[in-house]
Protein backbone atom coordinates (compact mmCIF):
# COMPACT_ATOMS: atom_id res chain seq x y z
CA UNK A 1 0.00 0.00 0.00
CA UNK A 2 1.50 3.34 -1.03
CA UNK A 3 1.92 6.12 1.42
CA UNK A 4 1.65 9.76 0.56
CA UNK A 5 4.14 11.92 2.39
CA UNK A 6 3.29 15.54 2.83
CA UNK A 7 5.98 18.02 3.68
CA UNK A 8 5.03 21.17 5.46
CA UNK A 9 7.37 24.11 4.98
CA UNK A 10 7.55 26.25 8.00
CA UNK A 11 8.55 29.89 7.57
CA UNK A 12 10.50 31.64 10.24
CA UNK A 13 8.83 34.76 11.67
CA UNK A 14 11.26 37.02 9.76
CA UNK A 15 10.75 35.27 6.42
CA UNK A 16 7.01 35.21 6.97
CA UNK A 17 6.92 38.95 7.67
CA UNK A 18 8.98 39.67 4.58
CA UNK A 19 6.80 37.52 2.39
CA UNK A 20 3.66 39.22 3.63
CA UNK A 21 4.78 42.84 3.54
CA UNK A 22 7.27 43.02 0.64
CA UNK A 23 4.59 43.42 -2.08
CA UNK A 24 2.93 46.19 -0.09
CA UNK A 25 6.21 48.03 0.45
CA UNK A 26 7.02 47.79 -3.26
CA UNK A 27 3.65 49.24 -4.22
CA UNK A 28 4.02 52.09 -1.74
CA UNK A 29 7.44 52.97 -3.11
CA UNK A 30 6.08 53.11 -6.65
CA UNK A 31 3.19 55.33 -5.62
CA UNK A 32 5.35 57.94 -3.85
CA UNK A 33 8.01 57.96 -6.58
CA UNK A 34 10.84 56.38 -4.59
CA UNK A 35 13.30 54.45 -6.81
CA UNK A 36 13.06 50.75 -6.20
CA UNK A 37 16.04 48.53 -5.59
CA UNK A 38 15.81 47.01 -9.04
CA UNK A 39 16.66 50.33 -10.74
CA UNK A 40 20.31 50.50 -11.91
CA UNK A 41 22.29 53.20 -10.06
CA UNK A 42 23.61 56.11 -12.12
CA UNK A 43 27.31 55.76 -12.87
CA UNK A 44 29.74 58.61 -12.25
CA UNK A 45 31.13 58.52 -15.78
CA UNK A 46 27.71 58.85 -17.44
CA UNK A 47 27.85 62.68 -17.41
CA UNK A 48 26.73 64.17 -20.71
CA UNK A 49 29.26 65.37 -23.24
CA UNK A 50 30.16 69.03 -22.95
CA UNK A 51 30.61 68.55 -19.21
CA UNK A 52 32.35 71.07 -16.95
CA UNK A 53 35.65 69.20 -17.43
CA UNK A 54 35.55 69.57 -21.22
CA UNK A 55 34.56 73.22 -20.90
CA UNK A 56 37.52 73.84 -18.60
CA UNK A 57 39.86 72.08 -21.02
CA UNK A 58 38.63 74.16 -23.96
CA UNK A 59 39.01 77.37 -21.94
CA UNK A 60 42.56 76.43 -20.87
CA UNK A 61 43.50 75.67 -24.49
CA UNK A 62 42.07 78.98 -25.67
CA UNK A 63 43.98 80.89 -22.97
CA UNK A 64 47.20 79.08 -23.92
CA UNK A 65 46.75 79.98 -27.60
CA UNK A 66 46.04 83.60 -26.69
CA UNK A 67 49.15 83.78 -24.48
CA UNK A 68 51.34 82.15 -27.14
CA UNK A 69 50.09 84.59 -29.78
CA UNK A 70 50.73 87.52 -27.45
CA UNK A 71 54.29 86.31 -26.86
CA UNK A 72 54.87 85.91 -30.60
CA UNK A 73 53.53 89.41 -31.23
CA UNK A 74 55.78 90.86 -28.53
CA UNK A 75 58.79 89.04 -29.98
CA UNK A 76 58.03 90.34 -33.47
CA UNK A 77 57.65 93.87 -32.14
CA UNK A 78 60.98 93.43 -30.39
CA UNK A 79 62.56 92.15 -33.59
CA UNK A 80 61.70 95.39 -35.35
CA UNK A 81 63.45 97.37 -32.62
CA UNK A 82 66.44 95.03 -32.55
CA UNK A 83 66.74 95.35 -36.34
CA UNK A 84 67.26 99.10 -35.86
CA UNK A 85 69.96 98.35 -33.29
CA UNK A 86 71.76 95.98 -35.66
CA UNK A 87 71.56 98.47 -38.54
CA UNK A 88 73.03 101.24 -36.41
CA UNK A 89 75.85 99.00 -35.18
CA UNK A 90 76.69 97.81 -38.71
CA UNK A 91 76.88 101.43 -39.85
CA UNK A 92 79.82 101.83 -37.46
CA UNK A 93 81.92 99.06 -39.04
CA UNK A 94 85.32 100.57 -39.82
CA UNK A 95 85.24 103.07 -36.94
CA UNK A 96 88.13 103.16 -34.50
CA UNK A 97 88.48 101.43 -31.14
CA UNK A 98 89.06 103.57 -28.05
CA UNK A 99 88.68 102.79 -24.36
CA UNK A 100 85.58 104.54 -23.01
CA UNK A 101 84.38 105.50 -26.49
CA UNK A 102 80.64 105.46 -27.17
CA UNK A 103 80.51 107.20 -30.56
CA UNK A 104 79.95 108.62 -32.90
CA UNK A 105 83.31 107.58 -34.42
CA UNK A 106 85.25 105.86 -31.61
CA UNK A 107 83.97 102.93 -29.55
CA UNK A 108 84.92 100.33 -27.05
CA UNK A 109 82.86 97.11 -26.92
CA UNK A 110 80.23 98.19 -24.41
CA UNK A 111 80.23 101.71 -25.85
CA UNK A 112 79.08 100.35 -29.22
CA UNK A 113 76.24 98.54 -27.45
CA UNK A 114 75.24 101.72 -25.58
CA UNK A 115 75.36 103.77 -28.80
CA UNK A 116 73.37 101.25 -30.85
CA UNK A 117 70.64 100.66 -28.27
CA UNK A 118 70.36 104.36 -27.46
CA UNK A 119 68.96 104.83 -30.99
CA UNK A 120 66.09 102.53 -29.99
CA UNK A 121 65.41 104.55 -26.85
CA UNK A 122 66.96 101.99 -24.48
CA UNK A 123 69.55 103.10 -21.95
CA UNK A 124 72.24 100.60 -20.95
CA UNK A 125 75.20 100.99 -18.63
CA UNK A 126 78.56 101.58 -20.32
CA UNK A 127 80.21 98.47 -18.88
CA UNK A 128 79.94 94.95 -20.30
CA UNK A 129 79.54 93.24 -16.91
CA UNK A 130 76.69 95.62 -16.03
CA UNK A 131 75.07 94.90 -19.42
CA UNK A 132 75.28 91.20 -18.62
CA UNK A 133 73.30 91.86 -15.43
CA UNK A 134 70.81 94.09 -17.29
CA UNK A 135 69.88 91.39 -19.82
CA UNK A 136 67.98 88.12 -19.66
CA UNK A 137 69.88 84.88 -20.24
CA UNK A 138 68.99 83.02 -23.43
CA UNK A 139 70.62 80.16 -25.31
CA UNK A 140 72.68 80.75 -28.42
CA UNK A 141 70.25 78.65 -30.47
CA UNK A 142 67.42 81.00 -29.44
CA UNK A 143 69.40 84.20 -30.11
CA UNK A 144 67.89 86.82 -32.40
CA UNK A 145 69.55 89.80 -34.09
CA UNK A 146 70.12 92.53 -31.51
CA UNK A 147 70.81 90.16 -28.63
CA UNK A 148 74.16 90.48 -26.89
CA UNK A 149 77.02 87.98 -26.76
CA UNK A 150 79.23 88.07 -23.64
CA UNK A 151 82.75 86.86 -23.03
CA UNK A 152 84.94 86.09 -20.05
CA UNK A 153 83.70 86.03 -16.45
CA UNK A 154 80.04 86.88 -17.12
CA UNK A 155 80.78 89.57 -19.66
CA UNK A 156 83.44 91.35 -17.63
CA UNK A 157 85.85 91.42 -20.58
CA UNK A 158 83.91 91.78 -23.82
CA UNK A 159 80.43 92.17 -25.36
CA UNK A 160 79.24 92.01 -28.97
CA UNK A 161 75.93 92.52 -30.81
CA UNK A 162 74.45 89.45 -32.46
CA UNK A 163 73.43 90.01 -36.11
CA UNK A 164 72.20 86.49 -36.95
CA UNK A 165 73.64 83.32 -38.53
CA UNK A 166 76.18 82.93 -35.74
CA UNK A 167 77.76 86.34 -36.43
CA UNK A 168 78.28 89.49 -34.37
CA UNK A 169 79.41 93.07 -34.81
CA UNK A 170 81.69 94.47 -32.11
CA UNK A 171 84.36 96.99 -31.25
CA UNK A 172 87.29 94.58 -31.12
CA UNK A 173 90.56 96.21 -30.07
CA UNK A 174 93.12 98.89 -30.89
CA UNK A 175 94.22 98.68 -34.50
CA UNK A 176 91.13 96.62 -35.40
CA UNK A 177 88.15 98.83 -34.53
CA UNK A 178 84.52 97.92 -35.20
CA UNK A 179 84.29 94.72 -37.22
CA UNK A 180 82.04 91.77 -37.94
CA UNK A 181 82.98 88.36 -36.56
CA UNK A 182 81.72 85.04 -35.25
CA UNK A 183 80.06 84.40 -31.89
CA UNK A 184 82.30 81.38 -31.52
CA UNK A 185 84.89 79.69 -33.70
CA UNK A 186 88.26 81.04 -32.60
CA UNK A 187 90.34 79.66 -29.70
CA UNK A 188 89.66 82.81 -27.64
CA UNK A 189 85.88 82.97 -28.25
CA UNK A 190 85.46 79.23 -27.73
CA UNK A 191 87.31 79.46 -24.41
CA UNK A 192 85.79 82.67 -23.05
CA UNK A 193 82.24 82.70 -24.43
CA UNK A 194 79.93 83.23 -21.43
CA UNK A 195 76.50 83.26 -23.02
CA UNK A 196 73.79 85.37 -24.65
CA UNK A 197 71.63 88.11 -23.19
CA UNK A 198 68.40 89.73 -24.36
CA UNK A 199 67.70 93.39 -23.63
CA UNK A 200 64.42 93.95 -21.82
CA UNK A 201 62.11 96.06 -23.96
CA UNK A 202 59.26 96.34 -21.44
CA UNK A 203 58.80 99.51 -19.45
Amino acid sequence: MSRTIRRTTRLSPIRLTTALFAPALMASAILVGVPVATAAPALADESPRGSIHEDASRQAAAEYRKKSQSERDALQDGDRIRAQVVERALNQVGDSYGSGGDGPDVFDCSGLVVYSWRAAGVKLTHYSRAQYDETTRISLKDARPGDLAFYFDNGAHHVAIYIGDGKVVHASDYGIGVVKGEVKGTPWTNTHFTGMGRVNLEG
